[in-house]
């Protein structure tokens, strides 16, 4: 049976600290809404503190009393990505949190601080993984030719190297998906202008296919079915954002090259 402590002030605020963290980690990498919301009341329920409002977006989590305590706590996120390991442990820990008697809270927070640090596969791995997958869609939609299943390769690795490089200095992802897709689509036009490719469309289509915000806008759609209506929207409309930036960035070349 849980131990609640509802009158330490202390613990409540080691509490709501710890489940504000948890959220902040399973935003920063790719949860939906809901599932932030309930992992974090759990928490906080788990404790017995059953009066406490979360408020989520994807760039800010708030926690708060009903009672008139005057706890409240708010974290920014500016930085998100999709770590499903990450993920998993995160759930892991939520649910043994909630299944235990009395846990020390420091002990807790720097097992989520050892999550966080967790590193996950190497630079070189996420390039080579993702200009091999660029190649083979590209085979798929007909680029099934050596030639063009290599440069594809190259292409992807390029410009996953360069949105990399981009998000390290600006963090704009609507700027790193423009660059991106500018790079792909002038490589595929200088490589068809060498006469190493017959047509630069297999290869841009497919190096283009890791920068499209696929699981994004499933996510947005969970959020709204789910009735987190600022949180859907804003990640719909970031959505739509990221997929104009990569049509512009498509279209500034091929209207400079007078395609």
């Amino acid at each position: 049976m849980n131990v609640n402590r509802l009158d330490d002030k202390d613990y409540k605020i080691q509490t709501l600290k710890l489940a504000l963290f948890l959220g902040e980690l399973l935003i920063k990498n790719g949860a939906e809404t809901y599932r932030v919301e309930d992992s974090v009341l759990r928490i906080c329920k788990s404790r017995g503190y059953t009066h406490i409002n979360c408020f989520t977006t994807p760039t800010v989590i708030i926690l708060s009393d009903d009672k008139f305590d005057g706890l409240c706590f708010m974290k920014t996120i500016d930085i998100r990505g999709i770590n499903l390991a990450k993920l998993s442990l995160l759930n892991s820990f939520s649910r043994d949190f909630v299944n235990k008697v009395d846990p020390d809270m420091n002990e807790e927070i720097e097992e989520l601080h050892r999550i966080d640090k967790l590193k996950g596969y190497s630079s070189k791995v996420i390039y080579i993984s993702t200009g091999l997958a660029s190649a083979l869609f590209a085979a798929m939609i007909g680029g099934n030719e050596i030639n063009i299943f290599i440069l594809t390769i190259f292409t992807s690795m390029l410009s996953a190297y360069i949105y990399d490089q981009i998000m390290k200095y600006s963090n704009i992802i609507i700027f790193s998906h423009l660059i991106a897709s500018i790079v792909i689509t002038s490589s595929g036009f200088i490589l068809h202008n060498l006469e190493l490719i017959h047509s630069p469309t297999t290869l841009i289509v497919g190096s283009i296919m890791p920068l499209l915000p696929g699981v994004a806008f499933v996510k947005s759609l969970r959020d709204l079915i789910s009735g987190n209506l600022v949180s859907g929207t804003a990640r719909f409309f970031e959505v739509i954002m990221i997929l104009i930036a990569i049509a512009s960035g498509v279209a500034l070349v091929l209207g400079i090259g007078g395609v």
